[in-house]
């Protein structure tokens, strides 16, 4: 008997679990970055430290940094960034964060937030030719 539910277990509720860890994960990271897109504030962050993952974690290029926010709190982010910016920040160097202001402890880099409302301003233009367009 004992061996049938271990694997039930191991083979059934182990991976719905899994998968629902995943999905949340995703889901509280897309919250964030919505939440970070409404109520941004920039600051400047300064890389503490840069290293990479192996390719089977995924998200290789990671940086260590800190930022303020505007109490003056200091927050430390291990994250990752676009190779891009991987390659071209060091240890030392300073670039641009935005964070929440109602919960400052989330944040993510400055080209991230870019990147996605040049996305939606594309989106947005699509649809407005798309509404040209129709008869």
């Amino acid at each position: 008997m004992s061996g049938e539910v271990l694997f039930i277990l191991l083979f059934c509720a182990l991976p719905i679990v899994i998968v629902g860890l995943v999905a949340f994960g995703f889901i509280q990271r897309m919250y964030h970055f919505q939440e970070i897109l409404a109520n941004g504030v920039e600051t400047d962050a300064l890389v503490v430290r840069k290293y990479r993952r192996p390719p089977s974690f995924g998200n290789r290029h990671r940086l260590v940094f800190e930022y303020r926010d505007v109490t003056g709190k200091v927050h430390r982010k291990d994250e990752a960034v676009f190779p891009s910016e991987y390659d071209r920040l060091h240890e030392g160097d300073t670039f641009r964060v935005v964070y929440s202001m109602k919960r400052p402890h989330i944040s993510t880099t400055k080209e991230a937030v870019d990147q996605s409302r040049a996305a939606q301003a594309r989106e947005v233009e699509k649809q407005r030719d798309r509404s040209a367009n129709e008869p």
